[in-house]
């Protein structure tokens, strides 16, 4: 059987226009790895979709220990409580083991 590791996945979601301050922020606070990805959709905030004059949202994962997921979400609730975004976790198994150690 493969050996996994148990680590959080936080998911951010939010306007293009705060990824360097939240890149920032997320570095600051010990995340050594993330994966950026542009991403269109529908929500509270209405469509969000890249055009001549809008851009799309930005999508941040991050595969983080618990520990550092409950600071992401302190930071983003802390410090982006007047923007456009969200965040989820979810629990997950990753491999390879040794590269979250």
């Amino acid at each position: 059987m493969t050996e996994t590791a148990k680590v959080t996945l936080v998911t951010v979601v939010a306007v293009f226009e705060i990824e360097d301050r939240l890149v920032k922020d997320l570095r600051a606070l010990g995340v050594r790895g993330y994966t950026l990805g542009r991403v269109d959709g529908f929500g509270l905030h209405g469509r969000r979709m890249a055009g001549l004059v809008d851009a799309p949202n930005m999508r941040l994962e991050m595969l983080v220990s618990p520990a550092l997921a409950e600071k992401i979400l302190e930071r983003i609730t802390s410090r982006y409580e007047d923007q456009p975004v969200m965040a989820y976790v979810h629990e997950v198994k990753a491999i390879p083991h040794e590269h979250f150690e």
